[in-house]
């Protein structure tokens, strides 16, 4: 296949002076914003454009999503601003009906994505804002007597967070054990793959 540039690919970007932040509300709010997943998580942004560009031959502004602790070392996730509701809603079709292979083998998954922004107010019972806590913790503070700042070892507190600690590397080493599961049964599988 021969590779072309995309048609903005020497103009700025669309949406040029907004965080990316910005960006992703406004998309979110006109239906524009999708999220791709199952790709190298060693690809750029520009290269999940590039990707867009030619399997739906749409221009996008796209932005990997870093690791955590909890996602998975072996796929990466994009989110993607198309420049309209059609051509994000065409995109994610597409997805669905078909199957898009990436290059390393992997079939592209996409659906429209549902941010979560941390300046939103939660709707949960019993889920506190954060200015709120600002406030509490500030009137607090006035009130507060001064004490050691580190749990003692004959203390509720003490025992608690001794037993998160324990309950955190317990958890850590499960998602490392998991990860490495997980990349040794998908080197077999290319390699299954590679002698067929």
């Amino acid at each position: 296949m021969e590779v072309t540039r995309r048609p903005d690919a020497d103009r700025s970007r669309w949406f040029k002076g907004l965080p990316w932040e910005e960006r992703m509300l406004a998309a979110d709010k006109q239906g524009t914003l999708v999220l791709l997943e199952n790709l190298d998580p060693a690809y750029t942004s520009s290269e999940v454009e590039d990707i867009v560009w030619h399997g739906f031959k749409e221009s996008c502004t796209a932005k990997m999503i870093q690791r955590t602790v909890f996602t998975s070392p072996h796929y990466g996730q994009a989110l993607v601003i198309f420049k309209t509701r059609e051509a994000a809603e065409k995109a994610v079709r597409k997805l669905d009906e078909g199957c898009l292979m990436l290059s390393n083998g992997r079939p592209l998954v996409g659906s429209i994505a549902t941010p979560c922004f941390p300046g939103k107010d939660s709707t949960l019972v019993g889920h506190l804002y954060v200015d709120k806590l600002k406030v509490q913790m500030q009137r607090e503070m006035k009130l507060a007597v001064s004490t050691s700042h580190c749990s003692q070892p004959n203390t509720i507190e003490y025992e608690m967070a001794m037993e998160w600690c324990l309950l955190q590397e317990r958890s850590d080493s499960c998602w490392k054990k998991l990860f490495k599961q997980q990349g040794e049964e998908l080197r077999k599988q290319k390699a299954e793959l590679k002698s067929k």
